[in-house]
């Protein structure tokens, strides 16, 4: 996804209204005591520890003692952070936005410019990551350096075709620095490399052997990257999820079939040729990696214009078209960074390889020194040198 710098979305100061005291002046003797009244007396409302909005009970309850200063569950990056706490002042207004990533639950809560991402964890709520100024927290909690893959699956899957078992014709490494930089490189699909259990093929070849997870493995002995997950989608599935996006908007730097060159908001269909067309671009398969991951910006820059909780959006309908290894707090947290991360510090870019004929004849590209030297620059999770 693309990356760039902004501030959770301001949500609304809440306004609380304190009722008058009233009483009532005892009468001078020799009269009678009145009969009490109903009205003689009344109690200021209880103020609330935080005002909610859009959240289950379960997730108020968690809100109300991360914002009072309590003990919450945590784990990952939230742990370091949230020992240094504070209680917030006033009474916070939370909103909050869940979904489900992988068979588990999450949440992205947002308090003015604070961000909680929780995860349900046998049954309790975890901050798992996030940023709270308001708790006197300076730093996001969001781990450090890190790679994710993206595949797209060759899988014709009206054919009956599994998407785990076909060639990933798209493959994009998305990284971060940890620092507020990160990069998007794009793996040509016909760089010739060692596949495992040995003999030479197409990268792209390693998931009809052993699956997504033998794909992820090769794309990291290759590149000398830490692979933390992969992301798999098919044909059919990244279609439905840009439409039930409501589509993205694309910069193309050519005319693509039916996307003009400029920046334009595309539909499922032409988001999926714009990434999946070759033959009629000026390099070919260098150009189409290019375009795939303009089309990751696109999603990303749908999550960013959305705030903090259109990264819930994103995961939740994104968690019907793909298949994963990573945890809703891996997800969450990875893709929390396009809110924390600078665009001059972002990098996109794809390898340049040489051009040849594998033994069969088929059309190979070679890694050369030049290869070699992005996948090292991108080691530490930037390409924006």
């Amino acid at each position: 996804m693309t990356l760039r710098s902004t501030t959770a979305a301001a949500v609304l100061a809440p306004v609380l209204t304190l009722a008058l005291l009233t009483g009532c002046s005892k009468p001078a003797e020799p009269a009678p005591s009145p009969a009490p009244s109903t009205a003689a007396s009344t109690s200021a409302a209880p103020k609330p520890a935080i005002e909610s909005k859009g959240l289950s009970k379960e997730l108020t309850a968690f809100a109300t003692r991360l914002y009072t200063g309590k003990t919450v569950p945590t784990s990952g990056p939230a742990t370091a952070a949230l020992k240094h706490a504070k209680a917030a002042q006033g009474t916070p207004a939370v909103t909050g936005t869940a979904g489900t990533w992988n068979r588990q639950h999450f949440a992205v809560l947002t308090s003015g410019k604070d961000v909680t991402l929780a995860v349900k964890k046998k049954d309790t709520w975890t901050a798992v990551g996030g940023w709270w100024p308001s708790l006197g927290i300076k730093d996001a909690a969001l781990g450090g350096k890190r790679h994710l893959l993206l595949m797209g699956s060759d899988a014709r899957e009206k054919k009956g075709e599994k998407i785990t078992a076909e060639r990933a014709d798209a493959l994009q490494v998305v990284g971060v620095d940890g620092k507020g930089g990160g990069g998007v490189m794009g793996i040509p699909r016909d760089l010739w490399v060692t596949q495992p259990g040995g003999g030479k093929a197409k990268i792209n070849n390693a998931m009809t052997r052993g699956g997504p997870a033998a794909e992820a493995k090769l794309v990291a002995q290759v590149t000398d990257l830490d692979i933390e997950g992969y992301v798999l989608t098919g044909f059919t599935g990244f279609q439905k999820m840009i439409d039930e996006l409501g589509g993205i908007t694309v910069n193309a730097p050519m005319k693509v079939r039916a996307v003009p060159k400029g920046k334009h908001h595309v539909d499922g269909y032409d988001a999926f040729w714009f990434s999946r067309e070759r033959k009629t671009l000026p390099k070919g398969d260098f150009d189409r990696s290019f375009n795939q991951g303009l089309t990751l910006t696109g999603i990303g820059a749908y999550a960013i214009a959305k705030g903090p909780e259109g990264l819930a959006t994103v995961l939740d309908t994104a968690n019907k078209h793909v298949v994963t290894d990573l945890t809703a707090e891996q997800a969450l947290t990875f893709g929390a960074w396009a809110y924390q991360t600078d665009l001059k510090k972002v990098g996109h870019r794809v390898p340049t390889a040489d051009y040849g004929w594998s033994a069969d004849r088929q059309s190979i590209l070679n890694i050369t020194s030049q290869t070699e030297s992005v996948f090292k620059d991108f080691r530490d999770g930037n390409l924006s040198k």
